[in-house]
């Protein structure tokens, strides 16, 4: 009998033991996360224009012709390009009225730059020709001579212009700082007149001296007409 009860009274506990372990939660355990990389979103630099340094607006250097060197400055005329002589060959007066004779090569062109003055063609002299010139008393006046016939080869390049200070010698092109001629066939001469009135102390008014200027002067101070020097 007590044999029984012992077997009932396992058995009730195995049943509990069984009924325990089919309530408990198997756990399974879980496998750990593994974080995932985030890619940072760096936001990419905006794209900026470049920046661009203002560059000034030059204006072109100016082009200029090349330099004469001293040689071609200094260079002496083509021979068949000689300048043209005029030599004075004496002054006198006829009725009051001043003459300048003036001899020039055959050939020779000349005009007369001073106004009141004019010459003339006065024949053939000593293989030169004769040029008679008259105009106010005791005064200078300018005479331009050019041979026709001088031929001066130029050059022609294709730039003329200089800086300033020089000038362009459009016969040796090229840029210089001696004055130039303008024609190179052409040479201007200064004379002067003598005086014929000598007797300048006769006119004793002012006015009739300042009429006869050119060869007279008033002094004020002695109050006479002096014969201008």
């Amino acid at each position: 009998m007590s044999n029984f009860f012992k077997s009932i009274a396992l058995t009730g506990m195995l049943l509990s033991v069984l009924t325990t372990s089919c309530n408990l939660v198997v756990l399974t355990p879980t496998p750990a996360s593994t974080a995932s990389p985030i890619a940072s979103s760096t936001p990419a630099a905006s794209p900026t224009a470049a920046l661009t340094t203002a560059v000034p607006v030059v204006s072109p250097t100016p082009e200029y012709a090349p330099f004469c060197n001293s040689s071609s400055v200094t260079a002496a005329p083509p021979v068949q390009c000689q300048l043209p002589v005029a030599e004075e060959s004496s002054t006198f007066c006829i009725k009051k009225d001043p003459y300048n004779l003036i001899l020039i090569d055959k050939g020779m062109t000349y005009e007369v730059l001073t106004d009141g003055f004019k010459c003339t063609d006065g024949g053939i002299q000593d293989g030169k020709q004769l040029l008679t010139c008259t105009g106010q008393y005791s005064a200078e006046f300018a005479l331009n001579v050019c041979d026709p016939a001088c031929a001066v080869p130029t050059v022609q390049p294709s730039l003329t212009t200089c800086p300033q200070g020089y000038n362009y010698n459009a016969f040796q092109g090229c840029c210089t700082q001696e004055a130039q001629q303008v024609s190179p066939n052409c040479q201007a001469y200064e004379f002067r007149t003598t005086s014929c009135v000598v007797r300048c102390f006769e006119f004793q008014k002012e006015s009739k001296c300042k009429r006869n200027s050119w060869a007279c002067t008033w002094n004020d101070k002695d109050k006479i007409c002096e014969l201008r020097r």
